[in-house]
């Protein structure tokens, strides 16, 4: 297993496999990428990559976008994943779930996260320009296949009276879910200032209704469990030294190259040219070297 400098393990690895998407949500960070390539790693070369990593320690993977399931062959990349994984889950809008749910069961996905901001089909288009309905008709399908169910939900001043019904919906369809805090990542400080709202005054709220209250082993993130068997944990992602001091990531860009943390542009190390040519040890080298620039961003 690789250990940084600062003694975090590194076991997961946040995979971005496309920058396109098919919302434009307010709040898009882009996974923090900000250089631009059309050059999209196929199944085969994440295979690779994936089968490298393993050896290493990294063996628990986050499938992302831009939105993922805008890839038409989204689920050979979890075929070609899956071999090398202890769990491989994906992250999507949700909008085009319907059309994959089937082959992301059969690829042997272990659970999915839909982003849901709102339940109110006006609110919903404002957000994210897309249409809830699509959203929940996914859900529906992904559930009746069998396939595990968490709801991602950004808290922002747009849906803040929403936070008891998404708590109903998630309760009513036995799906956990992650209440989150927005970054000031892809925003200008104003227009993160006009949507911003801290997640900190939820704690009584949850308090008062859960059973029991936990912090989560990743990143020591405040879980409280409903007496409907959900639980709800809340995301707080930035100025949290907690989460920087027990982050066990690394991420992947479309192009190849490994970020070492969302809120930093450099250093980056690039897979790509080992990646083209088979080269084991290279592509092993070169998360070796990324693992020995990983550092805390809030300390």
């Amino acid at each position: 297993m690789l250990i940084d400098r600062f003694g975090r393990p590194l076991t997961h690895m946040r995979v971005s496999v496309t920058l396109r998407c098919n919302h434009s949500c307010i709040f898009c960070h882009r996974e923090g990428i900000r250089r631009v390539s059309s050059y999209e790693l196929s199944p085969n070369e994440l295979g690779l990559i994936a089968k490298v990593a393993s050896k290493l320690g990294i063996t628990n993977y986050k499938i992302t976008g831009g939105e993922p399931l805008v890839r038409n062959d989204i689920a050979e990349i979890i075929e070609a994943i899956r071999p090398y994984a202890s769990v491989i889950s994906i992250t999507t809008n949700g909008s085009l779930l319907s059309g994959y749910v089937k082959e992301l069961a059969n690829a042997g996905i272990d659970y999915i996260n839909v982003s849901l901001h709102s339940l109110r089909p006006n609110v919903f288009k404002l957000i994210t320009g897309g249409d809830v309905d699509k959203v929940l008709r996914g859900i529906k399908d992904a559930l009746d296949h069998g396939i595990k169910l968490k709801i991602d939900f950004l808290l922002i001043k747009h849906n803040l009276s929403e936070v008891k019904d998404i708590i109903n919906f998630a309760s009513l369809i036995g799906a956990d879910l992650n209440i989150i805090e927005l970054i000031p990542l892809g925003l200008t400080y104003n227009e993160w200032r006009e949507l911003h709202v801290g997640i900190d005054g939820l704690s009584k709220e949850l308090e008062e209704i859960a059973t029991r209250k936990y912090l989560r082993e990743f990143q020591l993130r405040p879980t409280y469990v409903l007496p409907t068997g959900i639980k709800v944990t809340l995301v707080k992602g930035y100025c949290n030294p907690n989460l920087c001091r027990r982050c066990t990531r690394i991420r992947l860009t479309p192009d190849g190259r490994l970020k070492t943390c969302l809120y930093r542009d450099e250093p980056t190390v690039s897979l790509l040219s080992a990646v083209r040519v088979g080269d084991e040890e290279g592509i092993r080298d070169a998360l070796i070297k990324a693992n020995k620039l990983r550092e805390p961003f809030f300390k």
